[in-house]
């Protein structure tokens, strides 16, 4: 597993935490030279993998609430939104890290083009 990844413009190490900071794959710069970079190899899959994923998300927010419905009936009038973000929160956060790592792994950082 790597460790770290050159930047295209500045060759200096881009880590895995300064990648975690990324806030998203669409908006990464080089912590180093500020060099705006995308990822071309596994970003389209990733994607692919969010639609797949976004209604599981919803399926399971959805079973929740039933769920703690029964036990709190307030719960109904709660969106499934904070619902999801309430309990299942630790699920998608481990969602993002295996993205983060796939991409940190196996991707291809090049530099954007200036339009």
């Amino acid at each position: 597993m790597k460790t770290s990844v050159p930047c295209p413009q500045c060759t200096k190490a881009i880590t895995l935490e300064d990648f975690e900071n990324f806030s998203s794959p669409f908006t990464m710069k080089c912590p180093h030279c500020k060099a705006k970079l995308k990822e071309t190899r596994v970003t389209p899959f990733l994607l692919l993998l969010a639609v797949a994923m976004i209604p599981l998300f919803i399926f399971l927010a959805e079973t929740v609430k039933a769920y703690l419905s029964g036990i709190l009936p307030v719960i109904e009038k709660i969106p499934t939104s904070i619902v999801f973000l309430g309990t299942l929160y630790p699920v998608y956060a481990l969602y993002e890290r295996f993205n983060g790592l796939i991409m940190f792994n196996k991707g291809n950082l090049q530099l954007k083009k200036k339009q």
